[in-house]
C-alpha cells in the first residue's frame, strides 16, 4: 500500500484541483489531508472534502476540529479530512487535549481545538491528525493519543498527518512505540514546502505489523501548498 500525508493549506496555494493533480501523480491507496475547509467564507463556501473527494474519485472521512466562527458562515467547518482506494469506517472524532487559556505575548489561534479522526480501511485502523503548534499542547496530545491507540489496537495501525514537530522531539516521544514510516529518509523536510523546507514535521507512523518499502517526501516547488506531501509505501508481514 502507498500512504500518503499532505497538509494543503486549505488550498490556497493553486487550488483544489492542482493539489488532487499531484495526489493523482503519486497515485497512493490511502491520502490524509489536513487543512481543510467546508462552507467557509474565507474559500468562497466551498464543501472542499466533498471537492477533494469527488476530484480524487476516492472514499473519505472528515474530522472537524471547530465549527465556525459565526464572520464565516453558518455552517463553516474547519478540519481534516482521510480519503482512500477503499471503503473508509469512520468510527469516531477523538477532541484532542489542549490549553483553555493562552500565554503571555501567544496568538489566540495557537489553543484552537484539534481533532484526531478514528477510522478503519482495508482492516487497518487509521488515526489521521492536525497536532498544535506548540511544544506543551503537543506533548499532552502525544500522550492522549497513545492511550487511544492502545485502546484500539485490535487491528494494525497507522498514524499520520502533520504533528508540528519532529519525530525524535520531546514533545513527541511518546509516540516514538510506534515505528517511523519515513526513517530511512531523515530528515524528512516538509515544511515549508519545496526544496526550502527546513522542518520534519510531517509523519506516518506504523504499528510493528508492517514492513517499510519506501519512502520519499514529494519536493513540490510550484507553491500548490506550503507543505511538501510525505509518502510511505508499506506491506503488511508475513
Amino acid at each position: 500500500m502507498r500512504i500518503m500525508s499532505y497538509n494543503i493549506q486549505v488550498g490556497w496555494g493553486k487550488g483544489l484541483e492542482a493539489v488532487c493533480d499531484l495526489i493523482k501523480k503519486y497515485d497512493p491507496d490511502v491520502v490524509a489531508i489536513q487543512e481543510v475547509d467546508r462552507d467557509r467564507k474565507r474559500t468562497g463556501f466551498v464543501d472542499q472534502f466533498q471537492t477533494l473527494k469527488d476530484l480524487l474519485g476516492m472514499h473519505g472521512g472528515y474530522a472537524c476540529s471547530y465549527s465556525g466562527p459565526a464572520s464565516e458562515g453558518e455552517n463553516a467547518q474547519y478540519g481534516h479530512a482521510i480519503f482512500a482506494k477503499y471503503p473508509v469506517a469512520v468510527e469516531k472524532v477523538h477532541v484532542l487535549a489542549n490549553r483553555d487559556y493562552n500565554l503571555p505575548g501567544e496568538e489566540a489561534w495557537v489553543t484552537e481545538p484539534r481533532a484526531c479522526l478514528q477510522s478503519v480501511i482495508n482492516g487497518i485502523r487509521f488515526f489521521s491528525l492536525h497536532f498544535s503548534t506548540v511544544d506543551d499542547i503537543q506533548a499532552m496530545q502525544a500522550a492522549q493519543l497513545v492511550e487511544i491507540i492502545k485502546a484500539n489496537s485490535d487491528l494494525p495501525v497507522i498514524s499520520l498527518g502533520d504533528f508540528n514537530n519532529d519525530y525524535y522531539s520531546e514533545a513527541l516521544k511518546p509516540l516514538t512505540f510506534l515505528k517511523n514510516g519515513l526513517e530511512e529518509i531523515e530528515p524528512a523536510l516538509s515544511y515549508p514546502n519545496g526544496s526550502r523546507a527546513v522542518s520534519a514535521i510531517d509523519h506516518i507512523l506504523l504499528s510493528d505489523h508492517f514492513e517499510v518499502l519506501g519512502a520519499q517526501v514529494v519536493v513540490e516547488n510550484e507553491g500548490i501548498s506550503d507543505h511538501n506531501p510525505v509518502i510511505c509505501d508499506i506491506r503488511l508481514k508475513g
